[in-house]
């Protein structure tokens, strides 16, 4: 998983004006020590998995370590918020991903973070669609005829999330509203009992990842209706996009990207971003991703702040219609 070890490319920053701006300065010798990357969650997740795999090969390049801390708590927040408060000199950055920066700030009353003013974006890493998978008790073969049940039937068809406020919640309510139904919603204390509960008969369907769920659809304990991804992959050739079924906006993904507190330096951001980029689409890591459902993507810092403009705004949304609210 590691990437050419070579040497820091001078930052483009006049060695006059470096010299005589200490910020500037500072950036042009970055870095000089080890880094931490803070994961909000515990080691053994996908954002943790991600993190470290990105954190080697930054710290190759670099040469030096990119340390992995792992503060999780509180639907990520704890981390998110230590993170935020750290020194903004890019010797700590963020993993960030689509809860803690974009749903998180959405449902929850309270936060000791602001999404976009305390944080500058570094790169959108990579994307994770989901797939909209029903259990063996679901007669419906399709999309189509489980909306058109669920239309006959409101409050009926039920989907199971790993907890109420989370991703997967949002994006039952927002398959509700793209598709003129009324879904029941039957939240868990975590993705591993809703699962279990999909494919015992208990409940109907479920948002989730090939990564989670990707065993019980080859062993035939859930079936795949629709992805969420904007083409078909490769590992789930046969499963179809929402697109394709007329969902055209909906852009319903996990992510994964790095942010730093705000004002760190831009020189110091672009040499971040600049490693970062190039660790998640060396082959080691791309390939890892790939085979297992999620797109590697990397992205400038401006067009990561942009998407997430757009996902703060888009969850903002849904959880405005649907009263989601979490004191």
């Amino acid at each position: 998983m590691n990437i050419t070890r070579r040497s820091l490319m001078p930052l483009a920053v006049g060695a006059a004006t470096a010299l005589s701006t200490p910020g500037l300065a500072q950036a042009a010798a970055f870095p000089t020590r080890p880094m931490r990357l803070v994961v909000p969650y515990p080691p053994g997740g996908s954002a943790d998995l991600i993190g470290r795999m990105v954190a080697d090969a930054m710290g190759h390049s670099f040469s030096q370590s990119v340390i992995v801390e792992n503060k999780g708590g509180a639907s990520g927040a704890i981390g998110t918020a230590y993170a935020a408060h750290a020194r903004a000199d890019g010797y700590t950055f963020l993993m960030a991903i689509a809860d803690t920066l974009a749903i998180d700030p959405a449902v929850f009353a309270h936060l000791p973070y602001d999404p976009r003013k305390d944080f500058d974006p570094i790169s959108l890493l990579a994307v994770q669609p989901f797939v909209l998978a029903v259990g063996p008790a679901v007669k419906a073969p399709t999309l189509a005829a489980l909306m058109a049940e669920a239309k006959t039937k409101p409050n009926t068809i039920s989907f199971a999330s790993n907890g109420a406020g989370g991703l997967q919640h949002l994006a039952i309510e927002l398959l509700a509203a793209a598709a003129g139904v009324k879904l029941l919603h039957v939240p868990y204390t975590g993705a591993g009992p809703a699962l279990s509960d999909v494919m015992g008969g208990h409940v109907d369907g479920i948002f989730i990842s090939l990564q989670a769920g990707g065993s019980a659809l080859k062993a035939g304990k859930l079936r795949a209706l629709a992805i969420t991804s904007q083409k078909r992959l490769s590992i789930a050739p046969n499963v179809p996009t929402f697109a394709e079924l007329g969902y055209k906006n909906f852009n319903v993904q996990q992510w994964y990207g790095l942010v730093a507190p705000h004002g760190t330096p831009a020189p110091v951001i672009a040499a971040l971003n600049a490693r970062s980029v190039a660790a998640i689409k060396s082959p080691a890591i791309a390939g890892k991703l790939e085979a297992a459902g999620t797109e590697p993507v990397g992205s400038t810092p401006a067009a990561f702040g942009a998407f997430l403009d757009k996902q703060i705004a888009l969850w903002a949304g849904v959880a405005k219609a649907n009263h989601i609210r979490i004191e």
